[in-house]
């Protein structure tokens, strides 16, 4: 266990490390947000075709470099890619009015310890949840879409986007508002159900290439966001029970076709030996180590040894990771 540990260390930090080439823009970054309509009392329009109990989900992306901070909170708003903002409701959908009037642009505000609380909102202001302008107009003016979700003091450890990537629900939930107003007025209500934020690109590619040997297809399996400190796996199943296998890990790749199948880890820049368990599975997990720069690429493969097959070696799928 522990000669598997530090070889999975090495094979995400010290060859990273050696290899990775800099950053050139900020990671995308996509939240979505989800609830219920609880009342409605438009007419016309788009928003007069919503009814109570339909399903609305708003949803729109950001890039992780792009924010302002505030100067009077603990407060940072990204700005929203305005023609990905949408609210999708079972009847309809709504953007942003465009184009927006002369002013800020749209943020989605993260709040840490402001004070002692945390929370998120979307407005055209770092500092108080006043909404943004939608694609209608109401009787006081553009209809404004207003959110706003307040926790406790623990559940952001930072203003970093990147950091607060995960699901937000009732969970720790003190306050939310979601209204779409019209002046003064509130016209229609939506009861908040769920919150995600997540990177928009998978960073996990599978280039395929296997082979099949006595114990199946061997299958290579990677989770994690890739973001520094965050939790990373890399999980082969369908080895020869307690066989040998040989990761290789590649910062480019010149595909060939070998052993049956198609090798996309070459030309390796490291290569690490493992013994697969009773099962014919190796796994290793890591916390991503801090300060590969976005935009690396690498492909990760193995080899097991396996009696069984004319070769004598058995290949996995490739994986071919991207950091956000």
């Amino acid at each position: 266990m522990k000669r598997t540990r530090l070889l999975s260390s090495l094979l995400c930090s010290a060859a990273f490390a050696a290899f990775a080439t800099p950053a050139e823009a900020g990671v995308s970054v996509r939240v979505t947000i989800t609830g219920e309509v609880e009342f409605n009392q438009v007419n016309p329009g788009q928003l007069g075709q919503v009814n109570v109990g339909e399903t609305a989900v708003m949803s729109f992306l950001l890039d992780s470099d792009v924010f302002d901070n505030s100067l009077s909170f603990p407060t940072r708003g990204y700005v929203i890619n305005q023609d990905s903002f949408q609210i999708e409701f079972d009847s309809t959908t709504i953007g942003l009015q465009s184009p927006l009037p002369p002013g800020a642009p749209p943020f989605f505000v993260l709040r840490d310890n402001d004070p002692a609380v945390d929370g998120f909102f979307i407005a055209r202001s770092t500092d108080f949840p006043i909404g943004v302008p939608i694609a209608q107009t109401g009787g006081f003016g553009q209809f404004i879409n207003n959110f706003s979700v307040t926790y406790g003091g623990s559940d952001l450890s930072s203003l970093d986007i990147l950091d607060a990537l995960g699901t937000y629900d009732f969970t720790g939930l003190t306050v939310f508002n979601w209204t779409i107003d019209d002046g003064p007025f509130n016209p229609v209500g939506m009861i908040f159900q769920e919150m995600t934020i997540e990177l928009a690109d998978d960073p996990w590619e599978d280039l395929g290439g296997g082979t099949v040997g006595a114990n199946g297809a061997d299958t290579l399996v990677g989770t994690g966001t890739l973001v520094g400190g965050s939790p990373t796996t890399l999980d082969l199943t369908g080895a020869p029970a307690n066989a040998l296998t040989l990761a290789w890990l590649s910062f480019s790749s010149a595909p060939v076709s070998a052993l049956g199948g198609t090798v996309h880890a070459t030309p390796f820049s490291s290569q690490f030996l493992f013994n697969a368990n009773p099962a014919g599975a190796v796994s290793l997990a890591v916390a991503w180590p801090v300060g590969i720069p976005s935009g690396t690429e690498a492909w990760f493969q193995f080899f097991a040894a396996d009696p069984s097959v004319i070769w004598g070696i058995t290949l996995s799928n490739a994986l071919k990771i991207t950091t956000p």
